[in-house]
């Protein structure tokens, strides 16, 4: 399906709260993943990312990618929306980097042009992963990699949308998430983990680790509610996918 207006019209509608609200948690401190801002020093994801190319799908304000600047990479962040490209050239720190709209199932850019491709809740949430896989494999030179953070189906399929929060009883099918209406035809996406595997290997991708990143008891969620507190302590919120293009 074609989610890219709807996609398009919904980001440019919230950037400015949702970046108001949230920016004091992701731009806290440098590469911090996910739900739980959890350190990559911690899950050893991305790596020495200085001399690469690097492509961040789904830039947002930019926080990532300003950071991935300054460590020495060569960064391009692309966004579906101009509401949120605006929010990140604003916040553009002196390192300066590259800013190009663009939709993750469609990227502008020439074959064999990234060492590293790599988004937290970006461009692989928000575009069909069929697409979107093969697009930033197209991108990625031999021997580089793609890593992304995404929701883990465990938490879709047990989060109750008349309460407005994850629970521990199962409200959808595992088999049947694969798209999520986010309101005004918007839409995110959602794969099991097996048909990640077949997206991933049949872009001809290697997936080299598999890494459900696990907050301490007591760590916040800054954009869900869960009950109990420390749901994420006990099942997987999220799966960080590491891989690389052979």
């Amino acid at each position: 399906m074609d989610s890219i207006p709807a996609n398009r019209r919904l980001w440019n509608q919230i950037s400015s709260a949702y970046q108001h609200e949230h920016d004091p948690q992701i731009g806290a401190a440098p590469r911090l993943w996910g739900m739980y801002s959890i350190p990559d020093a911690h899950l050893h994801a991305l790596g020495d990312v200085s001399g690469r190319r690097v492509l961040e799908l789904g830039c947002g304000a930019g926080q990532w990618s300003r950071v991935l600047a300054d460590e020495g990479a060569t960064v391009v962040g692309v966004d579906l929306s101009e509401a949120q490209l605006t929010a990140a050239a604003a916040a553009m720190g002196p390192t300066r980097y590259s800013l190009v709209q663009g939709a993750a199932e469609q990227l502008p850019f020439a074959a064999d042009s990234f060492d590293l491709v790599f988004c937290d809740f970006g461009g692989l949430s928000w575009a069909p992963p069929h697409l979107a896989v093969p697009q930033a494999a197209r991108v990625l030179r031999r021997g580089g990699r793609l890593v992304f953070n995404v929701a883990s189906p465990w938490f879709e399929a047990c989060y109750d949308e008349s309460a407005r929060r994850v629970t521990t009883t199962l409200q959808r099918d595992y088999f049947g998430l694969n798209t999520i209406a986010e309101g005004d035809g918007a839409t995110s996406y959602q794969l099991t983990y097996g048909d990640w595997v077949k997206v991933l290997r049949g872009a001809g991708l290697a997936i080299d680790d598999l890494i459900e990143p696990r907050p301490e008891p007591g760590t916040p969620n800054g954009y869900n509610e869960t009950d109990p507190p420390d749901w994420a302590h006990r099942w997987p919120a999220e799966l960080l996918w590491v891989t690389h293009k052979p």
